[in-house]
């Protein structure tokens, strides 16, 4: 069983082991490679890259794609343009760097002398980024690129960082950033009784959530619902300021689940990942690539895990929450809606695992959540029923769902 409080300690720890690894590969490397500003402040900072942290491991990992660039031929592209430019090339272009280097190859510059030149502002920006995140000086530099990830916010020439506290809620540390102490008074209000009600009515999601998010950081575009970054782990960039309290709950472990994912994705390959878009979303409704409607299954089946416990609860007011009438059909909504959709997409994922590109260890997590959600089955039958305001949407739901495997069916389904 892949979701238990051991296991979780163990992923964790596997990949404190791996960052190690990794760590020493990186060291040795960077004294064989041209000398760099950033390699300088490294080799000087060894004891504070020495234990595994969520920072330490996003600047390991932009110091692998430093020392990629920094090993190419200067005159990479200069005479003919093959394999290795495309590569490299490629990896610029989906870089944080993108802007840089294009408009380097566009005033006319051969593809090593645009990358020479974009290596020079990424040099400037890591060693920046390593002084202001890791060392924690008040450091900025020309070609730094604000860390909003991080809770760096800019104001004109000058930036800034969000106030932070430590909310302790259950014997859990969880650190939030705001922006004025009144939103740190709402937001940690909020997120506690969130949690805690999370703990009393879905206990394994309490557990979950524990070991994999470490920060919480809000963001204020009305279009963003929340998000989190592989090389970033435990850190939840969620909209605290257009969503209501069910959204919270469900947003909370949605980013957890991408966390939980994270951990996975950064040990090893869990799928192939080809990028035909042949797979339909029922989350957004449109065509994905394989990629998307794996990470959708694993993370979404979190959501569909709260809101079912909440759903078989007798009543799911408490001390901390009395819930309204509409936010309880909500739940109940919920649960169903994403039960349908994980069923859908459930079908393709054992497409992909028949084509040979989810491997054993990927369908591992899948098939565990599918027999979690087997055991419900019938519980949504009796909560259909219970669906008043939402009936209408249960139907077009199951309408297009079957519309939907109609036309996007896959060869051998």
């Amino acid at each position: 069983m892949n979701y238990t409080p051991a296991k979780y300690s163990q992923l964790k720890s596997r990949l404190k082991s791996k960052y190690q690894r990794d760590l020493k590969i990186v060291l040795k490397d960077i004294k064989k490679l041209p000398a760099r500003k950033v390699y300088e402040w490294t080799l000087d900072n060894q004891s504070e890259l020495s234990e595994y942290s969520s920072i330490n491991w996003n600047f390991l990992k932009q110091l692998k794609d430093f020392n990629f660039f920094n090993s190419a031929a200067p005159d990479l592209g200069k005479k003919d343009f093959g394999d290795k430019e495309e590569i490299v090339f490629e990896k610029w272009n989906n870089s944080e760097f993108a802007d840089v280097f294009l408009k380097s190859l566009n005033k006319g510059n051969f593809l090593g002398k645009a990358s020479l030149q974009t290596l020079n502002v990424f040099d400037n920006h890591l060693f920046t980024f390593a002084e202001r995140n890791i060392a924690r000086k008040d450091k900025l530099s020309k070609h730094y690129r604000v860390q909003s990830s991080l809770g760096e916010v800019k104001k004109g020439k000058k930036i800034s960082r969000l106030l932070e506290t430590t909310l302790h809620i259950e014997g859990k540390d969880l650190r939030l950033m705001t922006s004025s102490l009144k939103e740190m008074k709402t937001f940690s209000q909020r997120i506690e009784v969130a949690l805690k009600i999370i703990k009393k009515f879905s206990p394994t999601s309490w557990e979950r959530f524990v070991t994999f998010t470490d920060i919480i950081i809000p963001i204020k575009q009305p279009q963003l619902v929340s998000y989190s970054h592989q090389d970033l782990p435990g850190h939840s960039m969620l909209n605290l300021y257009h969503r209501d309290f069910v959204d919270l709950m469900d947003d909370l472990l949605h980013e957890n689940g991408h966390h939980h994912l994270n951990y996975y994705l950064n040990l090893g390959k869990l799928i192939d990942e080809p990028v035909e878009q042949i797979y339909y979303s029922p989350w957004r409704r449109t065509l994905r690539p394989l990629r998307g409607i794996y990470h959708a299954y694993f993370t979404f089946f979190w959501a569909f895990k709260l809101f079912a416990d909440l759903s078989k609860a007798e009543d799911v007011d408490s001390i901390f929450y009395l819930f309204k009438k509409e936010e309880k059909e909500k739940i109940i909504w919920r649960a169903v809606e994403e039960y349908w959709m994980l069923e859908y997409t459930y079908q393709d994922l054992v497409w992909a695992r028949k084509q040979g590109l989810i491997n054993d260890t990927g369908w591992t997590l899948i098939d565990g959540q599918k027999k979690e959600l087997n055991k419900f089955r019938k519980k949504i039958v009796v909560w259909e029923k219970k669906l008043k305001s939402h009936k209408k949407e249960l139907s077009e739901l199951k309408s297009v769902l079957k519309k939907s495997r109609k036309i996007y069916k896959l060869a051998g389904q």
